[in-house]
């Protein structure tokens, strides 16, 4: 039996035209040689462009361009958190690379709960309890990994509201599915009322440009910030290759046409797979608004009893067994901070996606329930 991936956070898309055959283009021309800290001003333009259309003040000198979105944030998370007592307020369930990047570091993570009954919305109750003095960056995640949570331009502005009341916090929104949405239009915490404050905005290419490998992300944010993170950079890394940034400025140019087909074949799974986890027995799921996943609650099925007779207790345990009996990867809730989920992609090629499905479905019938 073949394996079938639905853990991974890559889609199968292959890299837009547009930016290969500039990136080449430029490879061939000699754009091999040191580049600026901050990234090409092509690209950082762009950048900066891009934000404008939607009536957003950004200047190039705002846009740092890093080596993937996840350096662009350990470069925030050592800046601004300089002592072991300050915090990092997340909401949860969240991507799990955030826990792993404080590893690394100063400061605390603390989460924030928030529950799939209330349809993981962010109570701004909750959060000016959960916000103290020692607290330095607020994470949101927008639209969310793992649940495609999108926050709405009214929730922002709540959320504002609060944080404006402590001058020592940072919001860094990771809006890295910015263009990956389902229900409408997307708001950047950027064009929200209040956004004067502290606010950087992390992004890049790997998820809605299927461009992972190209290690490409950028921040953008207040001037002063963004310094001292190029500084970071210039020091550490030096920058990102001129070829791999002229290919994605010229992608960005062309970002409707690049973006069209993709969003209409996730747009279809993303259907396909509501339908089928639809006719799955107690297994309630958020329907997603943006990103490209389904983050199940298996809770049912735990603890229970497998066909070789093991006993499975938490989503570990599950994803163990799928993998195990069907050949089938999913990514644990666990990795998210939500115990009894589990993760899963509906970015890959459509038969790839019913036959997984049939999978699910199959094994989860052979588990006898305590």
């Amino acid at each position: 039996m073949t394996d079938i991936n639905l853990a991974s956070g890559a889609s199968y898309f292959r890299s837009p035209a547009p930016a290969i055959a500039t990136a080449i283009a430029a490879l061939e021309a000699g754009a091999t040689g040191h580049g600026t800290a901050e990234g090409i001003p092509e690209l950082r333009e762009a950048i900066a462009q891009r934000y404008q259309a939607d009536g957003i003040a950004i200047a190039p000198e705002q846009v740092l361009v890093t080596p993937g979105s996840k350096q662009a944030l350990f470069y925030l998370f050592t800046t601004l958190l300089q002592h072991d007592s300050d915090e990092l307020v997340i909401p949860t369930p969240a991507w799990g690379g955030f826990r792993e990047l404080m590893a690394y570091g100063k400061g605390k993570l603390v989460e924030l709960p928030t529950a799939a009954s209330t349809g993981y919305r962010l109570d701004s109750a909750d959060l000016r309890k959960k916000l103290n003095e020692h607290s330095r960056i607020l994470l949101l995640t927008n639209p969310c990994n793992p649940t495609g949570r999108i926050y709405t331009k009214q929730e922002l502005e709540g959320i504002l509201s609060v944080t404006r009341d402590f001058p020592d916090l940072t919001i860094i929104a990771d809006e890295i599915y910015d263009f990956i949405t389902y229900n409408g239009a997307f708001t950047s915490i950027l064009s929200c009322e209040g956004a004067g404050q502290e606010i950087v905005v992390v992004n890049g290419f790997s998820k809605s440009f299927a461009m992972t490998d190209w290690r490409l992300g950028f921040m953008v944010g207040p001037t002063e910030l963004v310094s001292r993170c190029t500084r970071f950079q210039g020091a550490t890394l030096a920058g990102v290759s001129n070829f791999l940034q002229k290919g994605a400025a010229s992608m960005l140019q062309q970002r409707t046409e690049v973006l069209k087909p993709m969003l209409e074949v996730l747009q279809e799974n993303r259907r396909l797979t509501a339908a089928v986890l639809h006719d799955i027995p107690h297994l309630p799921y958020f329907y997603p608004e943006g990103a490209y996943y389904f983050f199940p609650d298996f809770s049912y099925y735990l603890p229970g009893t497998t066909p070789q007779g093991t006993t499975l207790t938490s989503s570990q345990d599950l994803c163990q067994y799928l993998k195990d009996e069907v050949a089938l990867q999913l990514y644990a809730g666990e990795n998210f901070g939500a115990s009894g989920h589990a993760r899963l992609s509906f970015a890959v090629e459509k038969e790839t996606l019913q036959e997984a499905l049939i999978r699910l479905k199959e094994a989860l019938e052979g588990l006898v329930v305590q």
